[in-house]
């Protein structure tokens, strides 16, 4: 069985090749300062290219990995308090989604940061910035890892699978399926991340009371949450609630509809004639559901699907992306709990305190919502994900009693 390596090499190479390369590389433990120096070298080199420097998505990757950032991730796992020792899990099969560029790049640093040997499959579908950042990391010298690709062949994943110690999917539904088919190692754990959905939640009052400047800057946060990624990763809000009275809320979503509208020309954001005609359609097919007040279009990348009052939502399934949103009002944030459900991955909020938060999450005791996270923070990744602690997910505990 051939796949294309991408990364050391570049070649068609027999995956059994690969399997036994990454066999012989070098144990490390988790945090392993090799580790953290190569990752760090990986920010310094993003953060210094000046193609990169334009893409906001790449920006963040290469923040995310400064050495103090690092560090600060490394402090959050001491040692273990039962004198326990955590190891890597061991050789980590990623396969990332197809349609967020940066993805495959997180899932790998996370067990590179764990000690794990990796074979990273990325899909031919990627788009140009994945392959630069591929580039990049191809100046590193990181013989722990592998990267290729390979049309959907089950019998190739397979053969990976049962090698591998940890397989770690994300993607959609029916592709978590398909991949969830494939038999593992009798030893081996499995990490998914599935199908998810965000939202938005605003106090009125709070946004009606911002000066011109700090509403310029809302918008541009919020920018940031629905449009990077074109509203196609898990963690983008596609729901938008206002908390507070109708007359309040209608009020700040003109004025926050109108900084939306000056941001998206500042920043240069186009779509394709194409996606805006999906987009009006899906919002006709949930006004077909009967849950549709209205359908303001501001501009073609920027619709809002209004919901009126109340937790009536429709599905997300054939969301278009690219700037949709359904909206909706409440009187306090306590009534959005029949909204949630284990698909909603991230809330971001602006003007709601950490106390009706808590009593949120409290209410709904698992049931969903992982991540609160402030307004513009919808996408700033954590090695805590979908309710994941990434580093315990990717290693194993070993137990030594003296």
């Amino acid at each position: 069985m051939i796949v294309a390596e991408l990364l050391p090499h570049v070649a068609p190479r027999p995956v059994a090749e690969i399997l036994d390369r990454l066999d012989r590389a070098p144990a490390r433990l988790p945090f392993d300062p090799a580790a953290l120096q190569l990752l760090g070298d990986l920010s310094r080199r993003i953060l210094a290219a000046k193609d990169l420097a334009r893409q906001p998505d790449a920006v963040a990757l290469g923040y995310w990995l400064r050495p103090a950032n690092l560090s600060r991730l490394a402090e959050r796992y001491p040692p273990l308090a039962d004198g326990s020792l955590r190891v890597p899990a061991g050789l980590a099969f990623h396969i990332p989604p197809s349609n967020v560029d940066m993805m495959f790049a997180y899932s790998w640093a996370a067990g590179l940061m764990a000690g794990n040997r990796q074979i990273v499959r990325l899909s031919r579908r990627r788009g140009e910035l994945a392959d630069r950042l591929l580039a990049v990391i191809g100046e590193l010298a990181d013989t722990s890892s592998a990267f290729i690709e390979y049309e959907r062949d089950d019998a190739i994943t397979a053969a990976i699978s049962t090698r591998c110690d940890l397989r770690v999917i994300w993607g959609g539904d029916a592709a978590v399926a398909a991949i969830r088919a494939v038999p593992l190692a009798p030893h081996a754990k499995e990490t998914v991340f599935a199908d998810r959905l965000s939202m938005t939640l605003l106090s009125a009052s709070a946004v009606l009371e911002l000066d011109e400047a700090a509403l310029t800057g809302l918008a541009g946060r919020l920018f940031n949450d629905v449009l990077t990624f074109d509203q196609m990763a898990c963690s983008s809000p596609r729901r938008l609630i206002w908390v507070g009275p109708a007359e309040i809320a209608d009020a700040a979503e003109q004025r926050l509809t109108m900084a939306m509208a000056a941001e998206i020309q500042r920043r240069g954001y186009r779509i394709a004639p194409s996606i805006a005609l999906e987009k009006y359609a899906a919002a006709c097919r949930a006004a077909i559901r009967g849950s549709v007040r209205a359908i303001e279009r501001t501009r073609t990348d920027w619709v809002l699907v209004d919901l009126g009052d109340g937790p009536a939502v429709p599905p997300d399934a054939t969301h278009p992306g690219a700037g949709l949103l359904y909206r909706c009002r409440v009187d306090a944030v306590a009534q959005i709990a029949p909204m949630i459900d284990r698909s909603v991955q991230t809330v971001t909020h602006f003007g709601v305190d950490r106390a009706t938060l808590e009593q949120l999450a409290v209410t709904l005791a698992g049931k969903g919502i992982d991540r609160m996270v402030p307004l513009g923070e919808a996408l700033a990744f954590d090695l805590t994900w979908d309710g994941y602690d990434l580093i315990d997910e990717f290693t194993r505990r070993v137990v030594i009693r003296p």
